[in-house]
């Protein structure tokens, strides 16, 4: 029973790991579904910055967009104010009125709230969704409204990329892990369609963003309701934008826990897309890059004490051993916060141990009933 446990767990980790992103790649280059993208006309575009006690950030961000290289006849923006309380709503409205606007919810609602109410409010024929800290390539939101050229597609993603602010374990892994997983996601966009998308810069059809449950993730959720509607999410890599990581381990291990929370909650909540035989490839995506990935640590805490239950067998002592070189390394790199450059070594098995402890306490959190619905900027 413990070898069967064993190659099971084992075979579920190489799969989620390796073996999706492999099959996702090879189908995406055989049967991908390309684009059409047309640059001729250009539609009017709402921008909306979710905000809460942004006043550091937000006159440098609404600068920023209104600099973007778009008509500025058809850009407006809007900046959603989450019962701040600090002097982000005073900035934005000394902001020029003609085409910056202030949309104040009361209450701490979150930013959910905050995108449903600004998508009512807006009119721009596509809505633009950033944060207040990301930076924008100048041409990004021509690349992104292109796309909607194309009738089928609802949701296009920018290409975000992280950007390292120091030099240590927590940087070098937070950059190293969004490269792998950008580059899943760009082979899950020519298949079909995108699962998610980052909220640091994603633009939706006025026409098809339809309100989303206050309690989820609407990045996570918008490429459902997507799909519900027979329209693709994709990710544009010519809309680049940029956003410093997290150098402090306990910031960062805070963010993955609370994506988890509210991703798991979303797939508890909408999980008729689970059902494979509705939703095919929308469905095995969602299965074999998040479901399954979030109960990874479970499977690897499975591996690990089977092999110490088989450990008299020269092969699972090996893994064992394996095992736990990989872990220490992780353990290592979390506690000494080493310079990457001369370490980078750790940086890996650092980020997957704290991937995988983040999904093991927000698993745990979700089930004792943490849902998070609101969020504070994690600010070093």
């Amino acid at each position: 029973m413990a070898e069967v446990l064993f190659w099971t767990a084992a075979s579920i980790l190489a799969y989620v790991y390796v073996g999706y992103p492999f099959i996702v790649r090879v189908l995406a280059s055989v049967a991908g579904k390309p684009v059409r993208c047309v640059a001729a006309q250009y539609p009017s575009i709402t921008v909306i910055i979710s905000a809460y006690n942004e006043e550091k950030n937000i006159r440098a961000k609404i600068d920023h967009v209104l600099s973007l290289d778009y008509p500025a006849a058809l850009l407006n923006i809007i900046v959603v104010s989450d019962a701040s309380t600090d002097a982000t709503d005073q900035i934005v409205e000394r902001c020029k009125p003609d085409r910056v606007e202030l949309l104040r919810i009361e209450g701490r609602r979150g930013k959910t709230a905050c995108q449903n109410a600004a998508a009512e409010r807006a009119r721009g024929e596509v809505l633009i969704f950033t944060d207040a800290t990301t930076r924008i390539e100048t041409s990004a939101f021509k690349a992104i409204v292109e796309n909607f050229a194309d009738p089928k597609v609802g949701c296009v993603a920018g290409l975000l990329v992280y950007q390292g602010k120091g030099h240590n374990l927590t940087a070098a892994g937070g950059v190293s892990y969004w490269r792998y997983e950008v580059t899943l996601r760009l082979a899950e966009s020519r298949l079909g369609t995108l699962i998610g998308v980052s909220g640091c810069l994603y633009a939706v059809r006025r026409q098809a963003y339809r309100p989303i449950s206050l309690k989820l993730v609407s990045d996570f959720v918008i490429a459902m309701r997507m799909r519900e509607q027979g329209l693709r999410t994709i990710l544009e890599p010519r809309a680049i934008c940029f956003e410093d990581t997290l150098d402090q381990p306990r910031n960062e291990f805070s963010m993955r826990v609370r994506v988890a929370i509210r991703s798991i909650g979303a797939l508890v909540e909408e999980r008729r897309f689970l059902n494979i035989f509705a939703y095919p490839l929308f469905a095995w995506q969602l299965w074999s890059h998040k479901v399954l990935r979030y109960f990874s640590p479970y499977w690897l805490l499975v591996t690990l004490v089977t092999c110490l239950i088989l450990s008299e067998n020269p092969l699972y002592r090996a893994v064992l051993i394996v095992q736990s070189v990989a872990f220490g390394a992780g353990v290592a790199g979390f506690a000494l916060q080493l310079d990457a450059r001369r370490h980078s070594l750790l940086s890996k098995p650092y980020y997957f141990l704290l991937t995988n402890l983040a999904s093991l306490v927000a698993t745990l959190r979700y089930l004792n009933g943490d849902r998070m619905v609101t969020w504070l900027p994690l600010r070093e």
